[in-house]
């Protein structure tokens, strides 16, 4: 959870900065998990790990500094996670239609997916990121 606040903030602070490109020196597989919903969802155009797996360099898309959305926000913390159910995710999507949100969910792999996987699936799981359109 420490390096997901620390990959919000660098690129809350690129987006606001309208940079093209990012450096992650903070960065495990679990915020490459991350980076590939990411890319996924049109947010980042991708992003490139060096040979000694110390750098991980995220390149933006020409829409996000169009202002495509508006900036990325934790929902869960080391100190606050918070789970949401099936029944749960349903009714956040149906009152917040436009806003993507990442979550956890703890199967043999430690899947990331974004809520309308999530609804797709049938599953819940811990909600970690809200994106702001």
């Amino acid at each position: 959870m420490r390096f997901l606040s620390y990959m919000v903030n660098t690129l809350n602070n690129a987006i606001l900065l309208k940079k093209t490109k990012v450096q992650l020196t903070k960065f495990n597989s679990f915020i490459l998990n991350i980076l590939t919903i990411l890319q996924r969802l049109n947010i980042i155009e991708s992003f490139l790990v060096n040979n000694t797996y110390t750098i991980c360099t995220v390149f933006f898309t020409t829409s996000t500094s169009n202002n495509y959305f508006q900036k990325i926000i934790c929902i869960s913390k080391a100190n606050r996670l918070v789970y949401m159910t099936l029944s749960d995710l349903q009714k956040l999507r149906s009152v917040d239609l436009y806003n993507d949100y990442i979550l956890s969910v703890n199967n043999t792999n430690q899947t990331i997916i974004n809520i309308d996987e999530a609804i797709r699936r049938h599953i819940g799981g811990l909600l970690l990121l809200k994106i702001l359109h």
